[in-house]
């Protein structure tokens, strides 16, 4: 199972949309400890892989203004590695001013 993450204008049934990124349950425990350390509205509600979730552009910016400083914590491997996958997806979506769609197959 995957947790599938587009990029696209409107809802993530409007319109073309780019297929920047995946994630899988393996990652979960990175999840939680990414979670434990601070509010990090975006991550928790990234971590339930089965609920669809949708960001606009204002979640996007704040959620990368919450994270970025989370760059220079000291991270497991799988923390860092997630968090860079994060990171690349929302930047992604705020260079091209487009809302993040997280979709539950």
């Amino acid at each position: 199972m995957a947790y599938d993450l587009y990029v696209g204008p409107g809802n993530w049934r409007d319109g073309p949309r780019d297929h920047v990124g995946s994630v899988d349950f393996s990652e979960l425990p990175a999840f939680s400890r990414l979670v434990k350390r601070g509010d990090y509205d975006f991550i928790e509600r990234m971590s339930k892989l089965f609920d669809d979730q949708a960001f606009d552009l204002g979640d996007i910016e704040r959620a990368l203004d919450a994270m970025l400083p989370l760059l220079h914590a000291s991270l497991q491997a799988d923390e860092r590695t997630l968090l860079h996958k994060l990171i690349a997806v929302l930047s992604f979506a705020s260079r091209r001013q487009q809302g993040l769609f997280c979709i539950s197959d």
